[in-house]
């Protein structure tokens, strides 16, 4: 289930909190981006940055032996000291460590570095029996609200598949056969809630906040425009 799913289910858990962690109060456009398109064969999912962690997740699961793997893992720490994986280069850039991938991969090489290190991202593009994914090899960045002409490209990530029950899980709330969905959300984060043990820590304090709002999801299904919301608390 993606983290957007969880939150409109009253489900949230540690995935979902993560995704709040650099946010402040304010509010925020354009996040979670994604735009659908179905087809007789197949569905093709592209999303903003937000999703490329499950995504990875989702197709890396599927992996029946090993599949070729191209991408980088973006970290603040150097992976090649904790993780199986034998990366073909490690570059820093500004405080943050590329690792270079192009090699094949097991489905517990990709799993074990994303799941101990959830705040790196891990833009891997690989394909297997279920589907194929292709994730931008840049470091994600924030997207500038825009509208009509001006709006950002939701090409982040691009997976593709056969499997359109995959549809429940990204398109939860349109209960109808469709060709293009685009679904957008802004976040409004009006406080946070810091522990007191982490009152004294500021990045402790970022880290453990939990964020409460709102969330708007904008929905436009085959140019039909739907808005939504749900409160946050993550």
């Amino acid at each position: 289930m993606n983290f957007i799913k969880k939150i409109f289910a009253n489900k949230v858990d540690e995935s979902v909190h993560l995704q709040f962690t650099r946010f402040s109060k304010g509010v925020f456009e354009n996040k979670a981006m994604l735009e659908i398109t179905v087809s007789s064969s197949n569905i093709r999912i592209k999303t903003s940055s937000e999703y490329t962690n499950e995504l990875v997740e989702l197709l890396a699961n599927t992996i029946k032996d090993k599949t070729h793997v191209k991408g980088i893992i973006f970290s603040t720490r150097n992976l090649s000291e904790v993780s199986d994986i034998e990366f073909q280069d490690v570059k820093s850039a500004i405080g943050v460590k590329k690792h270079i991938v192009d090699k094949e991969l097991t489905k517990e090489q990709i799993l074990n570095i994303s799941q101990k290190f959830p705040h790196s991202s891990i833009n891997l593009s690989f394909k297997t029996d279920y589907g194929e994914l292709k994730v931008k090899e840049k470091a994600p960045k924030s997207v500038k609200p825009g509208k009509g002409e001006n709006a950002p490209k939701i090409d982040y990530c691009i997976f593709t598949t056969t499997d359109k029950t995959l549809l429940e899980d990204y398109a939860f709330d349109i209960k109808h056969p469709f060709k293009k969905a685009i679904i957008l959300h802004t976040y409004e984060i009006m406080s946070i809630q810091i522990p007191e043990q982490y009152k004294n820590d500021f990045a402790l304090a970022r880290l453990h906040g939990i964020r409460k709002g709102k969330i708007i999801r904008i929905l436009n299904v085959d140019g039909k425009e739907e808005r939504k919301e749900v409160n946050l608390e993550a």
